[in-house]
């Protein structure tokens, strides 16, 4: 039951929001209507919305925390559990709607691992065809990650208040939602802490997306993962989620295919031999997620297949922005004066930019 005096809570609910009136009522409404998690609080920090969302949040007994200008969810979670009362934090996003036992699912999985994390049902609040194109790779994703994982979702996760300020939360680095939550799981693994993931534990996930949208998606979370592989000399990551060795494999079935086929036209006709190899390698990879689509809508079928191809095309674009920007810093750096040597016994000063920097 939510916190109704001032004694000290089971547990904070930490929701980061910015504008969002179309889902948060029902988010609140599903917390709220949580059974056997104790006394909790619910902290909703408003990220610098423009519409409706905090008279939303005024019809509930949450404490509302206004950020002023927008920083990103990242910096919006920190600011939640730095105000959290709790020794354990849940955080929530706005467009996600628990189960009645979810939190108490994820609450009592701190009793035995670092962080927890639920999982999304196999069908989306939302039905159009981009947003179930993208909720059944997220899927497949999740059905990728182990019970014991170096990944984390902060989509619905739970974790210690201690031990999430030790680890400096979650990388403000990160403006957008992208690998900030993985990021994180991946220093908690450094650290020799794995989370959980209860597959037992479920949300309603109520994204939605249009095809601009989800490639505007795809080309920031593959650029800002490749900027993070690229500024970690050691990554504990693991075959997992959107790291899964499948991925990558298709990625490359993608670009052979690609490469091949001007050789089989400009060259030797032979050269569509291993062209076609390829992109048949993809479509085996692939076809858990085509038929995953096929099974709502026929069409849906070969439709994912070439949305699956594109979704390669536009990582790839995102991953040769990620290499560019990179480079360019590490040329910035070079022709800068170099400053005084840190002498033995000094420390960095520490930074609020809760984490390592990209």
């Amino acid at each position: 039951m939510p916190l109704v005096n001032r004694s000290v809570p089971d547990a904070s609910v930490i929701i980061p929001v910015r504008n969002g009136e179309r889902t948060l009522r029902q988010c609140l409404d599903a917390i709220f209507a949580t059974h056997h998690a104790g006394e909790f609080e619910v902290i909703l920090v408003d990220d610098g919305s423009t519409d409706s969302t905090q008279a939303i949040a005024s019809d509930f007994p949450c404490r509302l925390i206004h950020s002023g200008v927008s920083r990103g969810p990242a910096a919006a979670r920190n600011r939640g559990a730095a105000e959290a009362r709790a020794a354990r934090v849940v955080f929530v996003d706005a467009d996600v709607f628990v189960k009645p036992d979810t939190l108490s699912l994820l609450l009592s999985a701190l009793d035995s691992s670092a962080a927890a994390f639920a999982t999304y049902e196999t069908e989306p609040v939302n039905r159009n065809f981009a947003t179930l194109f993208y909720h059944t790779l997220s899927c497949r994703s999740l059905k990728d990650t182990s019970a014991k994982t170096p990944v984390f979702y902060s989509y619905c996760a739970a974790i210690g208040k201690d031990l999430f300020e030790s680890m400096g939360g979650f990388n403000t680095q990160f403006r957008r939602p992208t690998f900030e939550d993985m990021e994180l799981g991946w220093r908690l693994a450094g650290r020799g802490l794995l989370s959980q993931h209860l597959k037992n534990a479920r949300v309603d996930h109520a994204v939605r997306y249009n095809l601009r949208a989800l490639a505007s998606a795809y080309f920031h979370k593959s650029e800002d993962l490749a900027l993070l592989l690229f500024s970690r000399r050691n990554l504990t990551f693991g075959d997992q989620g959107w790291t899964h060795r499948k991925n990558w494999a298709e990625h490359a079935c993608v670009w052979a295919t690609l490469g091949l086929v001007p050789l089989a036209v400009w060259i030797h006709p032979l050269w569509a031999v291993p062209s076609a190899w390829t992109a048949l390698s993809f479509a085996l990879l692939s076809a858990p997620v085509h038929r995953a689509m096929a099974e709502r809508r026929w069409f849906y079928g070969p439709l994912s297949v070439l949305s699956q191809f594109g979704v390669h095309l536009i990582a790839a674009a995102g991953m040769l922005s990620a290499a560019v920007r990179f480079l360019a810093g590490k040329f910035r750096h070079r022709s800068r004066p170099r400053r005084r040597t840190r002498q033995p016994g000094e420390t960095l000063a520490s930074g609020s930019d809760g984490g390592h920097a990209l």
